[in-house]
């Protein structure tokens, strides 16, 4: 498993993988075989690195893990590691729009404007078909960009109805 460690105001990527004597830790280039054993009868543990044992007492505080190893305490945070997407992939998303469609013949009743706030699942616009009114949902949150129909038109089975800019892509003034 892989570790985002933040020690001192600096970030390290340790991965962990479990071995029998213990766990390999990996930092870069450099790795260490770590046992940690609770010490009996007390509150600190003992720790080993690459058979090297020291005591150590650890403990939580505001969500940071505090180590204290003799006279020297070091505070840290310990997160899962979660990549960072590329920034070919940011670039893509920052294009990317959502097409809005008809799922049906019929008559547009109402439409958003293009400039509005959009959430997840809230109409962007309503068709209504034999007597029926159906919302369009936008399938996620954003703006709509375009709108390409008005009320009171007939539209045809998958016909384009607005354009909607997802709100992680770039887009101007405040989010919905």
């Amino acid at each position: 498993m892989i570790f985002d460690v933040q020690v001192r105001g600096r970030r390290h990527k340790v991965d962990t993988s479990v071995v029998p004597d213990g766990l390999l830790i990996r930092t870069g280039e450099q790795a260490a075989l770590v046992r940690l054993e609770p010490a009996v009868g007390t509150q600190c543990w003992r720790l080993v690195v690459d058979g090297h044992a020291m005591p150590v007492r650890l403990h939580e505080r505001d969500g940071r893990l505090i180590a204290t190893l003799g006279a020297v305490r070091v505070s840290m945070t310990v997160r899962r590691w979660l990549p960072l997407p590329s920034r070919q992939r940011a670039a893509e998303d920052a294009d990317r729009r959502i097409e809005i469609r008809a799922p049906m013949p019929g008559l547009v009743i109402e439409t958003r404007v293009a400039g509005d706030p959009v959430r997840a699942g809230s109409a962007v616009a309503i068709v209504e078909a034999m007597k029926m009114q159906m919302e369009i949902p936008a399938p996620e949150t954003g703006r709509v960009e375009e709108v390409r129909v008005r009320a009171g038109e007939e539209v045809a089975g998958g016909q384009l109805l607005a354009i909607v800019r997802p709100l992680h892509a770039r887009t101007e003034g405040a989010s919905p």
